[in-house]
Order: structure tokens, then C-alpha cells, then sequence
């Protein structure tokens, strides 16, 4: 995809053979490495890189080199989206039968060697036999079932780094290369010792990978929300081409395109109708259960559905242009994006294993020293070295934020990246824009009040006539009122002109005209009072009522008398004061910024409840009143519509657009609500609490888990234990469940509902 602000170029690439947050960082510095990449981010749980490159200096062909280099897989051979998730799900179904298919056979070697340990034969030809059993049972676990860990630690080892692989690569060959010395020996001695840990060996192995099977099949549903979106977008359409109807992949299809889609179809890029209509189920994107109606001139969105009729329409936005392509885009690079807590972990992690060679081997040196035997010293060196694998550690932040931005999307909260997600929970103030954000943007006729015995009907009839010829916003409500309230009268342009003559506007207060050989006057108090139609009884009081409502008075005049009064206002979106309401129970102070007057400010903050507003501030003046906030020491998100708001979105601490995933409401802001529901803002934050929650906890477990495990492994707390010292295969038993436990934390953020 290409990226908007610069001439570099943005590309994912699936990787195959990490094993924990070391990897990560390998990975990472091998891509930095490489000329003309200007960033690169791993995501250890989805097992992507997002890379930004300059195309003339290095190539997608040069970064996955790269990878192999590092000693890892690129998995998808091109750049093509599809073609890297098929990959990727292939690659991970492979993997999965090949894990099931070791486990099987590694379950069944160590209860072997494990019922054989507790046989202790007296006769030296039968122990003899015992071990050279179990060295045929376990030797193709050590070196089959346990390959991966092995040529992952050479690899690291032979760049002079450290990763999970090198610790459970050293252990099990402590455990293996030591029973193997006792096997030999055995043969050479007429009294052979029965010591040897060739089931620890198989069962750490066995363990680990019963691990990793269950990680992987987990880590497997973290980005279900990327294919789901991927599966929306139909694989052909049929295509007007040559005064015939074909149909082609849809990578074929060309701006300018003519496309017929049937009922029952989905539409297959974003375009605009040119013949017939129909009805088409949006709410992939809306949220919205109605069918939308679909007319000429009227723009679809790739990825929805045509329920009833069939249309004829023209592609406007194909491949990575489409809306669905962008929210794509938007959340797998959110989804490998890093939060500043990760950064840390993955720091911490990229240490974290040569410390514990050096503990580990400071272990075996004390017990060898003061313990009891050779034996004990090498059981605790083995269990230091798997206890302390840092999987768990490299998984507890990218899978939480990978689950939670899936999640997110799925409810239509669209959130650029980690940091954006981190900040989100930390907002203590909430700055709302008024127009199109707490309101429709779209001037309503909410009141009409008559007076001198004129009809509603009659009196809307006049202003609609009137009104045809104006422009104004207020003159296209008072048009919009007439026709839904009464549809069954239709205002033709022949209609309108046989009964309006000399139309005149009056600049600052309103419009004069003849309709039906009547002089009418339409606008403001002051156009009332110079023709010298003055206020029938009760006027002045309504019109004040009005004007406190935050509503436009709107007088009419009919031969210089008052025949009515229409109330014209911006109505608030649906659920805006439920919105607001929420943020006040969630202990956040909310604001608006309006370029709208006092009277109509405030009668929209009370209404909705906003705890304080500014009124007449100009759009360019609110990222000001932002950064004002923001000298106050609040943390503040800035709610507006992603067009006119743009620099206060950028400016706040975190942008959250309301819109349909428009290019602009995606590029400034950190969060867009593609339903357009102002639920969606406590959605998002609610979202952000879960997420950070989860990644608190996992965090915790892990280096809880570390913190604790090690001394026991070690044996430094031996004298408080009584005795007790931790046995390898439980060690490794531990470990697999740490990771496990981490990634179905995660995954319980699957359960977080919209507000």
C-alpha cells in the first residue's frame, strides 16, 4: 500500500519460525538493516512485519532475503494481501498437524520412558538394556521432535544472540548428552549406573511443543477480524465491456468501470449508481439493520450487500483505494503496531536470556559445589534454563492489541495502532465539535406554530414555493419539511413557477416574493418589522422560547400580517445525551467547541448534558482550545466529523473522527467510528480500559511468574521449602502453560460488547 505523506512504501510480510520476544527483535534489526528501510515493526502474535522501505533502494524480494538471512521464513513469495493470508493460513495448518503430529508421538515415548524409569532392575545386562531402550525411544524426539529448537539455536548462537530456542535447545541436551554418557558408560563398566534423565528430556520436549500447539491454535484466532473484513470483498464482477456483459477477477477491474450487480450480490468496489436502484445492506460499515435505498447518483461501498433490485454502476475506487481496503489496511497496521508498554517488554526480553544462561550456570556451578551430586547440579541447571523461556513475556502486549483492535473493528471502531489504544485509557477530558458530531449537520423544521387561522399545510406550502428558489441552507429544511409532511403533493419547477413571481432576496434578513398575487415576506424579526407586520400576541414570548431552545425563528408574512412561525434547528444524533451521560458515569469531563452562538451552545450542552462549552470558535481556533486543555494537564480526545476538525484532531491527544472511513478522517485521526454512533466514543474507551487491563495482568503473570519460578528452579529458596527443588519436566510444564494462559487472557477481549 502505498503510503500518502511519503514515497516510501508500506508492506506486510508474514514470518514463519519465531519462537518468543527475542525473535522479535532479531527479526526487527535484520530489516532495519537493510538500505532504504526507514521502519520495521514485528508483531510476535500475529507473525507479520509492517515495513516501510524506499523502493529505489530495496525491494520486497530484499526484505524477505533478509528474513531467511535472520534464520527465519517469509512466508507469502508476493505482495499481494490475499496471497500473504492464504499463505499464512496454509503455512499455519501445516504447522498445526506437524506440531499434533510430534506431540502424539512424543506423548507416547515419554510415558514410555517414564514407566520404564521407575523400573530398577539388579541385574547390570537388564539396566543396560533399560538404557539402551530408552536411548532408542528418545533419541528421535531429542533430535526430530525437538529439530525446531535446535536450528533456532544455532542460529541464534552463531550470531552471537540468545533466544527461547537456545535455552530449551541446551537444556534437554544437558539432559539427553549426560544419559547418553551414562549409557556409554554402562557398557565399559561391570557395574553400571542406572542415573539418567532421558524422560526429561522427551517430556520437556513433549511439553513445550503441547505448548506451542496450543499458542499457535490460539494465536490463530487473533486476527479473525482481518478475514472476516478480507472475506467481504467478492472475488469477480461482472463487467459492461465491448456492449457485452463479462465477468473478471475483480484485481482486473478499472477506474471508470460499468458493473451490474443482481440481488443477492455483493458489491464489489466503491463506485456511484448510473441506472436502476435497489436496496443494499450496509451494516458491515453503518452497524445499521435497514437496507439502504440506492438510486442514480447515489454512492455503494465495496463489500456491502444488493438486497432487492438490480443497478448498473460505476467504479470510482478500485484495489487498495476501496473503503473496505482502507479499513483493512487501518487494522493490520494497527494490529502489528507496538504500544510504548510493549517496547518495553520486548527490551526487557531481548536481555532477559543471556541473564538467565549466566544464572543457570551459575546454578549448576554452586549445587555442583555444595549439593549432594553431579545430578542435582544438572537438574537445576536444566530447570533454571526452561523455566525461564520468556514466551509468555513476548506474548502478553501484542496479542492483547491485536484481539482488542480486532475487536474494535468488528464494532466498528476503527483504531490506528498501540499507542493510540494506550492513550485512550489514560483521556480524563472528552472535546466534542458540535455540527455533524453531537448534530446531524443538516438544518430540520422541528416547529411550526400558525397564526390568523392559516393551516400548516397551506402555510408550508407558501414558504416551499418561496423557499425553491433560495440556496440557503434554512430554505432547503423548510423544502425537506414540506415533503415529508405531506408526500402526497409534489413542488414540480412548472408548479413553482406558474405561482412565484418576483422573487427578491434581502440580504441579512430574508426573502420577499409573490405567490398566488399575495405578497409574502419570509425571515427574520427585523424583515417583519420594516413591511410593518408586527408580532400577533404570544409571538415575542414563543420566539424567545425558541431562540433559549437553540432554535432559528423563521416569521412568515402574508400581506404584511403574521401568518406563522417556523422553528428550523440542527437535531442531535441519535444516543448523543445517552453518549455524553455514559462519559459523565465513567468519571470523564466532556466539552464542546462550536463556531454557533451563545443561545444555540447552550442549549445544546444542556440538553445533551456537557459539563462546559465554548461558543463561536472558529474551526481553525479549536485546536487552540485543545492545547488549552491540554495546559491544564487533561488528557484530551477530540470528537469531530475528520474533515473540518482536522487540526484539532491532530492536535489532541488522541483524534477520533466520526465518519464512513473517509481518506481524511483515517489519516488525521487515531480512532474513526464508522458507524457514525456516538456510543462508538465510549465503545472505544471502554474498549482501551479491557485492553490495558488484560496487558496489566498478562505483564504481571509474566514476571511473575519469571520472578518466582527461577529462585525455586535454582533452588535458592530450597531451605524455606523444605527440600523441595523443581523438577525439569514440571519447569517445562509451567512454561507452555504461562504462554497458554497469556494468549486466552487475550482472547477473552473477544467478548467486549459495543455500548
Amino acid at each position: 500500500m502505498k503510503d500518502k505523506k511519503t514515497p516510501h512504501r508500506k508492506t506486510t510480510i508474514a514470518i514463519g519460525g519465531m519462537h518468543c520476544a527475542a525473535c522479535v527483535a532479531k527479526v526487527e534489526k535484520a530489516l532495519r538493516a537493510v538500505p532504504g528501510v526507514s521502519e520495521a515493526s514485528v508483531n510476535f502474535s500475529t507473525e507479520q512485519a509492517n515495513v516501510t522501505y524506499d523502493e529505489s533502494l530495496s525491494g520486497f524480494e530484499t526484505l524477505r532475503q533478509a528474513i531467511a538471512d535472520a534464520g527465519y521464513v517469509p512466508i507469502a513469495a508476493v505482495e499481494s494481501r490475499e496471497a500473504r493470508i492464504a499463505a499464512q493460513e496454509e503455512a499455519h495448518r501445516l504447522e498445526l498437524s506437524r506440531l499434533k503430529r510430534k506431540i502424539v508421538v512424543g506423548a507416547i515415548v515419554s510415558l514410555l520412558s517414564m514407566g520404564l524409569m521407575f523400573y530398577h532392575p539388579d541385574a547390570p545386562s537388564v539396566l543396560r538394556l533399560k538404557l539402551a531402550l530408552l536411548l532408542i525411544l528418545t533419541t528421535p524426539i531429542q533430535f526430530w521432535a525437538g529439530w525446531q529448537f535446535h536450528s533456532g539455536a544455532y542460529n541464534a548462537l552463531k550470531r552471537l544472540s540468545a533466544d527461547m530456542n537456545v535455552l530449551v535447545s541446551v537444556g534437554t541436551f544437558a539432559a539427553y548428552g549426560y544419559s547418553l554418557i551414562v549409557t556409554i558408560a554402562s557398557f565399559l563398566s561391570p557395574t553400571p549406573s542406572g542415573a539418567n534423565y532421558y524422560e526429561t528430556a522427551a517430556m520437556i520436549i513433549t511439553l513445550i511443543l503441547v505448548g506451542k500447539f496450543l499458542e499457535a491454535r490460539a494465536k490463530g484466532r487473533t486476527s479473525d477480524a482481518v478475514k472476516k473484513l478480507v472475506g467481504l470483498q467478492p472475488k469477480s464482477a461482472h463487467t459492461l465491456r465491448d456492449g457485452s456483459e463479462v465477468e473478471i477477477p475483480i484485481e482486473k477491474l478499472l477506474v471508470g468501470d460499468r458493473i451490474v450487480v443482481r440481488p443477492g450480490e455483493k458489491i464489489p468496489v466503491d463506485g456511484i449508481v448510473q441506472d436502476g436502484s435497489s436496496t443494499v445492506d450496509e451494516s458491515m460499515l453503518t452497524g445499521e439493520a435497514m437496507p439502504v435505498p440506492k438510486h442514480e447518483r447515489d454512492e455503494v461501498i465495496g463489500g456491502t450487500v444488493n438486497r432487492m433490485g438490480s443497478f448498473v454502476f460505476e467504479a470510482t475506487k478500485i484495489g487498495e483505494d476501496t473503503v473496505v481496503a482502507q479499513i483493512i489496511a487501518l487494522v493490520e497496521d494497527a494490529q502489528g503496531s507496538k504500544a510504548p508498554v510493549q517496547r518495553l517488554a520486548d527490551r526487557i526480553a531481548g536481555i532477559f536470556v543471556p541473564i538467565v544462561i549466566g544464572i543457570a550456570a551459575l546454578t549448576f556451578i554452586v549445587w555442583l559445589l555444595v549439593g549432594p551430586s553431579f545430578t542435582l547440579a544438572l537438574q537445576n541447571f536444566i530447570a533454571v534454563m526452561i523455566i525461564a523461556c520468556p514466551c509468555a513475556l513476548g506474548l502478553a502486549t501484542p496479542t492483547a492489541i491485536v484481539v482488542g483492535t480486532g475487536r474494535g473493528a468488528e464494532l466498528g471502531v476503527l483504531i490506528k495502532g498501540g499507542e493510540s489504544l494506550e492513550t485512550v485509557h489514560r483521556v480524563t477530558t472528552v472535546a466534542f465539535d458540535k455540527t455533524g458530531t453531537l448534530t446531524r449537520g443538516e438544518p430540520t423544521v422541528l416547529d411550526v406554530l400558525t397564526f390568523s387561522d392559516h393551516q400548516e399545510r397551506d402555510l408550508l406550502s407558501i414558504a416551499a414555493t418561496v423557499e425553491a428558489r433560495s440556496e440557503h441552507p434554512l430554505a432547503q429544511a423548510i423544502l425537506r419539511a414540506y415533503s415529508d409532511r405531506f408526500p402526497d403533493v409534489q413542488l414540480t419547477n412548472e408548479r413553482v413557477t406558474e405561482r412565484l413571481q418576483n422573487f427578491e432576496a434581502v440580504a441579512g434578513h430574508g426573502i420577499r416574493a409573490v405567490v398566488d398575487d399575495r405578497t409574502v415576506h419570509i425571515g427574520n424579526r427585523r424583515l417583519m418589522e420594516d413591511v410593518g407586520a408586527g408580532l400577533p400576541t404570544g409571538g415575542a414570548k414563543a420566539e424567545s422560547k425558541l431562540s433559549v431552545e437553540g432554535k432559528t425563528p423563521v416569521w412568515i408574512a402574508i400581506d404584511r400580517r403574521i401568518a406563522g412561525l417556523i422553528a428550523i434547528a440542527d437535531p442531535l444524533t441519535a444516543r448523543a445525551s445517552e453518549a455524553v451521560g455514559a462519559l459523565g458515569d465513567m468519571n470523564l469531563e466532556t466539552v464542546m467547541l462550536t463556531g454557533d452562538n451563545e443561545n444555540s451552545a447552550r442549549a445544546i450542552a444542556e440538553t445533551v448534558g456537557i459539563d462546559r462549552f465554548q461558543a463561536e470558535v472558529l474551526p481553525q481556533d479549536k485546536a487552540n482550545r485543545v492545547r488549552e486543555l491540554q495546559e491544564t494537564g487533561k488528557v484530551v480526545a477530540m470528537v469531530g466529523d475528520g474533515i473540518n476538525d482536522a487540526p484539532a484532531l491532530a492536535g489532541a491527544d488522541v483524534g477520533i473522527a466520526i465518519g464512513t472511513g473517509t481518506d481524511i478522517a483515517i489519516e488525521t485521526a487515531d480512532i474513526t467510528l464508522i458507524k457514525g454512533d456516538l456510543m462508538s466514543v465510549v465503545t472505544a474507551i471502554k474498549l482501551s480500559y479491557r485492553t490495558f487491563r488484560t496487558i496489566r495482568w498478562n505483564l504481571f503473570w509474566a514476571f511473575f511468574y519469571n520472578v518466582l519460578g527461577i529462585p525455586i528452579a535454582a533452588g535458592v529458596l530450597y531451605p524455606i521449602l523444605n527440600g523441595f527443588l523443581l523438577n525439569p519436566m514440571i519447569a517445562a510444564g509451567a512454561m507452555a502453560c504461562s504462554s497458554v494462559f497469556v494468549v486466552t487472557n487475550s482472547l477473552r477481549l473477544k467478548s467486549v460488547r459495543g455500548a
